[in-house]
């Protein structure tokens, strides 16, 4: 199982979502080739494996996002929450200095109001009326008196009620100043109170990602896991393939050799494509990311969709075809000697066969392209064997 995990981590590549989904494509594209003969329901695990580690990446991140934006929102609403509980206390008290002073001011009206009913209504006091009714010039000094300080309180009413007024009017800029900063912070709360909420459905929906990505994972390590074993014994049979071909070809090779066989010559020396597609792997050593082996990738892929006709590359006569095992449905043509050496060439995970035996001519139709046995999609898998022994196909095309 510890071997099963270490199946390569990757970081997802930066750029844009397009730019990191082809990124994506080409590591699973890579992945495949890699485990190319492997049994399907290995390569779908790995496949899926390679897939959620990748989003798993990107989905922390975006989980980490959210958290930060999460964060720095909360703290906002904090800090705004103490503004505008303060800013509602200002309002509170410019309101109840409001009213006090329109009390007050309230007041000293009715008591102006007093004054003047006493002064004018009651007592009657004027300048010639304390200058005709005075008995005495005692009388006439102290209605003079009495007229003087009646005036005076006046004065000094209508002196308060000036202040007061000013005051009012100071109380209620103050209060419409507050209301309005208040109403603000209000509304700058309500955005961030949205943010928040925003901010939290998108933890949690990232943190829903991440959790569904770490199940996929668990479910392909398990499969990963169980299959370790089946896949170390196809890996072995399809070596015990590859090595009964060889053999073939050895004991063709010998009995040419020692003239027991037609000793056919391919005067060009070279080898015709197979297919008209593009090379989508080479010839050489892979190393297997799950049972951590390295084999050898004995020929050339072509990436042909399923159905492409394929050609002999080179006359010669058919030594075998028809299903061989993880090679799938399979053509092997003896080609004779070229450059003085024996060769043959092997064309494997075949849809169909046209030709199964006797001579064939160069670029004569002999089957069609497709993905069976051992394949993870459609594609030609073409080798060459010089005296038996697979060689890298392209130093012959």
């Amino acid at each position: 199982m510890g071997g099963a995990q270490n199946v390569v981590i990757v970081r997802p590549a930066a750029g844009s979502a397009a730019e990191r989904q082809r990124d994506l494509d080409r590591q699973l594209d890579a992945l495949r080739e890699t485990l190319e003969g492997s049994a399907k329901s290995l390569v779908d695990a790995a496949v899926s494996l390679r897939r959620a580690q990748v989003k798993l990446v990107a989905a922390k991140a975006q989980v980490a996002t959210a958290q930060s934006a999460r964060e720095l929102a909360q703290a906002r609403d904090d800090a705004l929450a103490g503004r505008l509980a303060l800013a509602q206390a200002a309002v509170g008290k410019a309101r109840r200095d409001l009213q006090t002073g329109q009390q007050q001011e309230s007041d000293t009206r009715d008591r102006l109001g007093s004054i003047v009913r006493e002064t004018y209504v009651s007592s009657g006091l004027s300048a010639l009326s304390i200058a005709l009714s005075a008995q005495s010039p005692a009388q006439f000094a102290d209605r003079v008196s009495a007229a003087g300080t009646a005036l005076r309180q006046q004065n000094g009413a209508l002196a308060r009620l000036g202040v007061q007024q000013a005051e009012i009017r100071a109380r209620q800029s103050r209060l419409i100043a507050t209301s309005a900063e208040a109403a603000e912070l209000k509304a700058r709360s309500e955005v961030l109170l949205g943010q928040r909420e925003a901010a939290e459905q998108a933890a949690t929906a990232a943190g829903a990602v991440v959790s569904d990505l770490v199940a996929v994972s668990r479910r392909a390590l398990k499969t990963i896991a169980a299959r370790t074993a089946a896949e170390k014994k196809r890996i072995a049979a399809l070596q015990r393939q590859e090595n009964a071909l060889s053999r073939l070809l050895r004991r063709r090779d010998r009995a040419r050799r020692h003239g027991s066989a037609p000793a056919s010559s391919n005067g060009s020396g070279r080898l015709s494509y197979p297919v008209r597609a593009p090379i989508t792997s080479g010839f050489g050593m892979r190393f297997h990311p799950i049972l951590h082996i390295w084999r050898l990738h004995a020929g050339t892929d072509f990436g042909a969709p399923c159905g492409t006709p394929v050609h002999a590359a080179a006359p010669g006569r058919i030594v075998r075809a028809g299903w061989a095992g993880g090679f799938g449905n399979q053509v092997v043509i003896d080609n004779g000697m070229m450059r003085g050496k024996n060769i043959a060439t092997s064309y494997n995970h075949l849809s169909r066969l046209v030709k199964r035996s006797g001579p064939v001519s160069r670029g004569q139709l002999i089957a069609y392209s497709g993905t069976t046995g051992l394949s993870t999609g459609c594609h030609l898998h073409f080798e060459v064997y010089v005296n038996g022994t697979p060689v890298n196909p392209m130093g012959w095309l």
